[in-house]
């Protein structure tokens, strides 16, 4: 019990000692930096947004077919018996997913993940 009450008592003390000793306050934020981060928190609310689509999209469409091997050695096509993969390609059954993707929405979706 009296272990207790000295760890408690140290702990104690160790809490005051660093809230007496620790900078706090407010410190004053100029318009630059407001600025600056009103910037990027909008940069990041645009990407979100963006990842949100592509993360939708992509459970309706690639998540909805299955992944096949597939070979290069003449011409892409998917590998037969004897035949290793070099990859694998997901492919989708779904009509309006290959439109889609096909599309210059698409295109201009996928050129801002390059930045």
């Amino acid at each position: 019990m009296k272990r207790l009450l000295a760890l408690i008592a140290v702990v104690g003390l160790a809490v005051t000692l660093y809230a007496a000793t620790a900078t706090g306050g407010q410190q004053a934020v100029t318009p630059a930096q407001f600025n600056a981060l009103k910037k990027q928190v909008a940069q990041l609310q645009k990407d979100v947004k963006l990842l949100t689509n592509v993360a939708a999209a992509t459970d309706a469409c690639i998540f909805s077919g299955k992944a096949i091997p597939v070979n290069t050695a003449t011409t892409w096509h998917t590998t037969g018996t004897g035949e290793t993969q070099e990859f694998w390609a997901l492919a989708t059954t779904r009509q309006d997913c290959a439109n889609f993707i096909n599309t210059p929405a698409f295109r201009s979706l996928a050129r801002q993940f390059k930045r």
